[in-house]
């Protein structure tokens, strides 16, 4: 929410599902300035509705066609496989024009607008888990009935949560869940391999851990923060005859790029056919 809109000016939105991407957008809402009183959520587990409330100091009700009601924004936030029997609710009470922003992976825009009264507008995104850590980075993408204000309305909700991108076609969202939506899972798994590579040189489990998650934090943050690109910066650390050249050459050989492409490749075409099989 941008500094010049009041408070009573700020869309009611309503969050539908208050699991882990709901609640962290809960609290991007939150952080991001957004008024107490024009956000609810509905979830039906009856402990965590009452955390949310308690945490965000919101109104958190067990009924989706009750948080909907007069809501100019719906967060749908739930499994991909219950966003059907959500929408038939948020249908009861939809009020006319209200954004759909929907974190639910693989299911198309035109699912939700087969759901909503003729011309709805409905904003997909992909988020990654370090959002939970306001670190993320979302792409957003507009259905048919999308205007540029309605994506401008999602990157405000969206916003405490890290960086948030628009890309032009949906279509996209499958290479946008190659790279950030899956890549934390490549991240984690490139330094458990680096630890273990330095528990066999003799380092300690932990340390190597430590020492392999901070590298790879501190080198993204020079990248981000330098505006050099990521070719410029490998060849700053790559002294012709030295340790890192070395290294560099042997991932090469091994074959480094063409794992992360295939890795890449995989989860692009697993995106695609997981959106076909639960569109139906």
């Amino acid at each position: 929410m941008s500094e010049e809109t009041t408070q009573s000016q700020a869309p009611r939105i309503a969050v539908v599902g208050g699991g882990v991407m709901g609640g962290t957008i809960l609290t991007a809402l939150r952080v991001g300035g957004w008024p107490d009183a024009k956000i609810v959520v509905a979830e039906q587990d009856r402990g965590r509705r009452d955390a949310l409330a308690e945490a965000h100091g919101i109104h958190a009700t067990g009924s989706i066609s009750e948080a909907v009601e007069g809501a100019e924004a719906i967060v749908i936030a739930v499994k991909p496989q219950d966003a059907a029997e959500a929408m038939d609710a948020v249908a009861q009470t939809y009020k006319p024009g209200a954004l759909v922003l929907t974190v639910a992976a693989g299911l198309p825009a035109s699912f939700y607008e087969a759901r909503l009264p003729e011309g709805s507008p409905v904003v997909r995104c992909m988020p990654n888990t370090p959002a939970i850590v306001a670190h993320g980075a979302t792409a957003i993408a507009a259905g048919a009935h999308a205007t540029q204000e309605h994506l401008g309305l999602a990157g405000a909700i969206l916003r405490a949560t890290g960086l948030v991108v628009a890309v032009k076609h949906e279509e996209q969202l499958d290479a946008v869940t190659a790279v950030s939506g899956s890549g934390p899972a490549y991240f984690y798994a490139v330094v458990e391999a680096l630890a273990e590579a330095g528990v066999q040189q003799g380092l300690d489990r932990v340390l190597a851990t430590q020492l392999a998650a901070q590298t790879f934090v501190g080198a993204a943050r020079l990248l981000m923060e330098s505006g050099d690109t990521p070719s410029t910066l490998r060849q700053r650390v790559s002294s012709p005859g030295g340790t890192t050249i070395a290294a560099l050459e042997a991932m090469q050989e091994a074959g480094l790029p063409a794992v992360i492409k295939a890795g890449a490749d995989a989860a692009a075409a697993r995106s695609q056919q997981l959106g076909e099989e639960l569109a139906g």
